[in-house]
């Protein structure tokens, strides 16, 4: 191998081979995120430019423009509500009465 490696000569063979191992695993770990990220930037500009072709595209048959999706607007345009979860006081510890004397009502002691 090169200058920096740490094995000694007789087993540079199989530095590379365990270089080659780890880039092999490398691109397999990220290559399918980074097809799937350029994928959908393509069909995102293919859908933009679509959009904007005479008599066939959106534009022209009076359809929106098209947008990436939002995660706090639906489809429709309504906005969504956070979900709400009713938290009970036997799972969070909290008996009424080791509230603190600030918040305590005023008639108990």
């Amino acid at each position: 191998m090169g200058w920096y490696s740490l094995l000694p000569t007789h087993l540079s063979d199989i530095e590379g081979w365990i270089s080659s191992i780890f880039m092999l695993l490398g691109v397999v770990t990220i290559g399918p995120w980074a097809l799937l990220l350029v994928y959908d930037f393509v069909f995102y500009v293919y859908r933009s430019c679509a959009y904007h072709i005479p008599i066939i595209g959106g534009k022209a048959q009076g359809k929106r423009r098209p947008r990436a999706p939002s995660l706090t607007e639906r489809p429709s345009g309504q906005k969504r509500d956070a979900p709400t979860m009713p938290i009970h006081a036997t799972t969070t510890g909290i008996r009424q009465d080791d509230q603190a004397p600030e918040m305590r009502s005023l008639g108990q002691t």
